[in-house]
């Protein structure tokens, strides 16, 4: 599985992106069979001077069948990635119950 982390906007980009990888790896290990790449991408979109819910994680998982994308705002990178590692969890969950039971297949 390739993981990609893609930055932009921020200063602190080393830990963040130390603390990205390792929540995508251990939240996707789980996944691995279904899972090809992924890749998140962390924005602020105002920049380090203003605040607000400006952070910006979003993370594309392609799969085998498919691909699962997810947006989340929120006003610090780390809470925001966790809830956007959540969130795919919860869908790769979903899809890995689709192709056990079969769903989707013509």
């Amino acid at each position: 599985m390739e993981v990609k982390v893609v930055v932009r906007g921020v200063e602190e980009t080393a830990s963040l992106r130390t603390f990205a990888e390792e929540k995508i790896a251990t939240g996707l290990a789980r996944f691995e069979s279904h899972v090809l790449s992924a890749t998140v991408r962390l924005e602020d979109e105002t920049g380090a001077a203003k605040g607000g819910v400006d952070k910006l994680c979003s993370i594309e998982v392609k799969l085998r069948r498919g691909e699962v994308r997810i947006k989340e705002r929120g006003d610090d990178f780390l809470a925001t990635i966790n809830v956007a590692i959540d969130r795919v969890k919860s869908a790769l969950a979903r899809e890995a119950a689709k192709t056990k039971r079969g769903v989707g297949r013509g």
